[in-house]
This record gives structure tokens, sequence and C-alpha cells, in this order.
């Protein structure tokens, strides 16, 4: 059973990667989504999704293939207006119509899906689970800016820059991963329960506020991943000296954010199961 396969995985000493069940995952999920909706992976799309109707307009900009080894795809679909407003409600922020070109787009994308695919266990979650992108605008070109819905269990928010950036491909990447890794949590949490409670409040390093343990140990996971995969492009020793430098920082920033986390895994709000995922999680 594949709760006994993601039980398994939290204990297991391969950390955020997880060899071999994101694929079931998301297998899992695309039933699901096919019995309920009648949307396959082929007909996924954000408002189909949110509408629950897989004939509903998907208003594609372009299709990037995620690598070489798979036949998957990445669709950058545009929102209709109702979408962009209920989004923009949260303080997401999208390119007018033309602002940003898609063959900017798809040379990031690409640039960033490279990086990606120099380390297995990051580039088949994100195939797995990148189905259907949109691009939000940054504030600014200091600023990386991503998200996803818990709702939308395919679907990414990632920030694109209108110019070609110093490390960009590598900061894309991250954005994109660090999504990804929000939605495998997800699932993971649909078949194995971590979160029983909603008392505690902790300090988020990320956000400067106090929020629920959720959220907490989401970012505690998410990080780690992203500590993970860029650790492995340090090994293979083939980044130029500035990407081995902003790598190395990064890793250093995000163990100092993680340091003024405390023991989440004696926390009255976690199941067994979640409480062992936090007591790994804070190995590093």
């Amino acid at each position: 059973m594949i709760a006994d396969l993601v039980e398994a995985a939290i204990d297991s000493p391969s950390g955020w990667s997880y060899p071999g069940l994101v694929g079931k995952l998301a297998s899992a999920r695309w039933r699901a989504i096919q019995a309920t909706m009648g949307l396959t992976r082929a007909d996924y799309g954000t408002v189909r999704y949110l509408v629950q109707d897989p004939r509903a307009r998907r208003d594609d900009l372009t299709i990037v293939p995620v690598d070489m080894t798979s036949d998957a795809v990445i669709v950058v679909e545009a929102l209709d207006a109702p979408r962009r407003a209920q989004y923009a409600d949260l303080g997401l922020d999208f390119y007018a119509s033309g602002e940003i070109g898609t063959g900017l787009i798809r040379r990031q994308l690409r640039g960033a899906l490279r990086r990606l695919a120099e380390v297995p266990e990051a580039i088949k979650a994100v195939a797995e689970l990148a189905v259907v992108l949109h691009v939000l605008k940054p504030a600014g070109p200091s600023y990386d800016v991503s998200y996803s819905d818990p709702l939308l269990p395919f679907s990414v928010f990632i920030g694109f820059d209108s110019e070609d950036l110093r490390v960009g491909d590598l900061r894309l990447a991250e954005g994109i991963l660090h999504e990804c890794m929000h939605l495998q949590l997800t699932l993971i949490e649909e078949i194995v329960p971590i979160v029983m409670g909603a008392q505690e409040r902790h300090h988020s390093p990320w956000q400067g506020t106090m929020r629920p343990l959720q959220g907490i140990l989401h970012g505690l996971y998410v990080f780690r991943a992203i500590q993970g995969f860029y650790r492995k492009l340090l090994d293979l020793d083939s980044c130029s000296a500035d990407e081995r430098t902003y790598l190395a920082n990064r890793i250093k920033s995000i163990a100092e954010e993680i340091a003024t986390i405390g023991d989440l895994s004696t926390s009255a709000d976690l199941t067994g199961a979640g409480k062992r995922l936090a007591f790994s999680l804070r190995g590093g």
C-alpha cells in the first residue's frame, strides 16, 4: 500500500527526495482526479481544475519539455480574468498581456530545467508535479517570488524576470523545486496525515511571523530539499565560480534560518509520522 511506502520514506535516510515515491503519489492523485472530474494529465489546466470542467478553455502560452529522459512537458498557462483577480487578492502580481515575451519565458524555463536535470531526483519531482506553470511578476530583479495552492495538485506559480539575470537559472530552478516540494508534501499529507492540530504557533524565519505548525513544517521540508539540491550541484563540480559562490551562500543562509526553529518533533500538534518527519528534517 502507498501509505506503507510513505511511512517508510519518512524514516529513510534519503531525505526529501524519497526515490520512487513521487511517481506513485502523483499516479494516485491522477486516478482520483480522473474519476471525479474526467481530467487526465494531458487535459489538466488550472482553470479547468478550479471550475471542474475538462472542456473549459485552457489558454496555453507555450509548452516546454521537462527533459530528454521522459515525455513530460510543462504547460505555461495564462489565467482567465476571474482567476487572475482571485490570486491577485492573495498578493500575487501578474504581467499584463505582451509585457513579457513568450520566447524569454521559454528560454529562462529551459535554463532552469537544465539545472534541475543535473540532479535526477529534482527533475523527477518536477516532471511529476509541475504540470502547469503560471508566470508571476516579481517586485524587482532582487526579488524571487513563487506560490502554490494546496488545492491545485499540479500547478505552480513562478516569478520570471523580464531580463536575464546573473545565476537566474539557479534562482528560477529553486522557485520551481520549492513549489514542487510543497505539492509533494501536500500529497504525502493526503495519504499519511502529519498534523492533527493547530494550537501552537512558531516563529517562521522566512515570513518573520508566528505561524501554525503545518506552515513551519512545510517550510522546513522545502528548504531542506533546496539545500539538498544545491549540495548535489556543488558535488558535481559543473558550476562556474560565481555559481559556486552563490550556492555556498544560499546553503549557508538556509542553514542559519533553520537554526532559529526549535525542535518541532515534540509538538502535540503533530501525528506520530509528523514527529518523525520533523526529527529527520532537523538533521539536515
